[in-house]
């Protein structure tokens, strides 16, 4: 099911992102938090909201039950790939998040506590990785794998939700990449699990 390529891609993900916490994260974070409130920040802060996988739950569902209804097999298969690739995403992210308990920027910006508190259930220590960004860059990657031809918008539109919360200080740039890999993973072998006979 993973290629060479595949392997690759997660061994340089991990060193990316202990290469963030070991050496950017906090500067980044120190910057957006020091940013005055500007268009950029209110682009930002709009934009964060199309990370919550209710937007693309509830409307790949319905879909679902419309197309199987009418028999249309083809889009009630992608609708279905679409509404399981979040559902995956949005539940899988939390077997990392608590184990890792990672703080989240407010503790440095406000109290320069930085690091984890191991298998703490706690909102304040799941930052690690970014529940918004997975949410953001699988839907992202499953619709361009979907609709080939529209993903110079998706993959954009995805990154921008991820980037909107290393600006609004709810996460460290790590959470954000480590986040993305997952989310691309999960598109990924979702879509070659429903779709076996295309090739990626």
């Amino acid at each position: 099911m993973f290629k060479t390529i595949d392997y690759i891609f997660f061994i340089l993900t991990i060193i990316i992102t202990i290469l963030l916490y070991q050496f950017a994260d906090r500067e980044i974070a120190r910057y957006f938090y020091n940013m005055p409130h500007n268009e950029i920040k209110e682009f930002f802060h709009f934009m964060t909201r199309f990370g919550k996988s209710e937007w693309y739950l509830i409307p790949s569902i319905l879909l679902f039950w419309y197309f199987r209804k009418k028999q249309q097999t083809r889009y009630a298969t992608m609708t279905l790939y679409l509404f399981i690739t979040n559902v995956v995403a949005g539940v899988g992210v939390w077997f990392i998040k608590v184990p890792f308990g990672r703080m989240r920027p407010e503790f440095y910006l406000k109290d320069n506590l930085y690091g984890f508190e191991w298998f703490e259930i706690n909102h304040k220590l799941t930052s690690f990785p970014s529940g918004h960004t997975i949410t953001a860059i699988s839907t992202a990657v499953a619709l361009s794998l979907l609709f080939p031809k529209w993903k110079y918008i998706f993959i954009p539109f995805g990154i921008i939700i991820a980037l909107s919360r290393v600006v609004g200080s709810n996460h460290f740039m790590s959470d954000v990449v480590f986040a993305s890999f997952l989310g691309t993973m999960v598109a990924t072998v979702l879509y070659k699990y429903y779709f076996p006979k295309e090739s990626l």
